[in-house]
């Protein structure tokens, strides 16, 4: 199974493929290609040990993930390095300068150690709490979404070296819940591939990839039939939304059998954007 992308080559080769499926997104994925190249730096010497499970075997297989996110303790200092540098990677860019003043404000909040009240912008990304992200960006200025992208990218190789390590102790060949086993996040994306089109759903903080049924919907569990519906991308083979008609969630879907992976989970999440626009027009819910 696919683990979460940390190549250069394959992130590069990712930002062309998608800018010439879809132009329109050649600017976006060149930002969000240019963080994710950024990160691979940091990549390489994380070593972030696996946080301490919050559950054994048992809880596993009642649904509980090994990890509590609003628990987590991660190096908070070296957090903050990496999220000054790739905001003032940015500082060139429209409202770069914000940006980078936001992150600047937010570590001085946090304190020495860089786990005070400062630390709540990285809490919030962790439990995905939108509201208190968007308060915080209030506070300390800066554009919501640049701001989440940032902190996002920030927390990625500290979270994709914890995630491989907790992947590594434990099995969780037996996992057959909607949310992650690793860290309880929804999923961000699901790729079917292979005979019959098997679906693979990834977290959308960790990133940990997981198999899920393809008739039953990830976010409430149902398996009555017929409730999951598929709006496919007009114009764009391989694109669709699989929206659950019972808890009115959906996950935007990349067929493998279509067009070429691997996923890279922060590329083709923006670059899928339109996709999210069209289906909370018609009121449904993302991650």
């Amino acid at each position: 199974m696919q683990t979460p992308v940390q190549d250069s080559q394959l992130i590069r080769q990712k930002m062309k493929t998608l800018a010439q499926r879809n132009p329109a997104y050649q600017e976006l994925c060149q930002l969000v290609g240019e963080l994710l190249l950024e990160t691979l730096q940091e990549a390489d010497g994380w070593q972030e040990p696996a946080p301490q499970p919050s559950c054994d075997s048992s809880g596993l297989a009642q649904g509980r993930s090994l990890w509590d996110r609003e628990a987590l303790e991660l190096d908070w200092p070296r957090l903050w390095d990496l999220a000054e540098r790739l905001a003032r990677s940015l500082s060139s860019r429209p409202g770069g300068d914000q940006t980078l003043l936001a992150i600047g404000n937010l570590r001085a909040a946090a304190g020495e150690k860089g786990g005070g009240q400062g630390a709540g912008a990285f809490r919030a990304v962790l439990t995905a709490d939108r509201q208190a992200l968007d308060r915080l960006a209030q506070k300390h200025g800066g554009e919501l979404q640049v701001l989440a992208l940032v902190l996002r990218m920030a927390l990625r190789p500290a979270l994709l070296a914890a995630a491989r390590r907790a992947r590594q102790e434990v099995d969780l060949a037996a996992w057959s819940f909607g949310h992650c086993p690793v860290c309880g996040s929804a999923p961000g994306l699901a790729h079917l591939e292979g005979e019959g089109g098997k679906r693979t759903l990834h977290c959308s903080l960790c990133e940990t990839p997981w198999p899920y049924p393809r008739l039953q919907c990830p976010f409430c569990e149902s398996q009555e039939p017929g409730i999951i519906s598929r709006l496919k991308a007009q114009e764009e083979e391989g694109l669709q939304v699989e929206v659950c008609s019972r808890c009115g969630q959906y996950i935007k879907t990349l067929d493998l059998r279509e067009i070429a992976g691997p996923v890279i989970l922060p590329l083709d999440d923006a670059a899928t954007w339109h996709l999210d626009l069209v289906v909370q027009e018609q009121g449904c819910k993302g991650t």
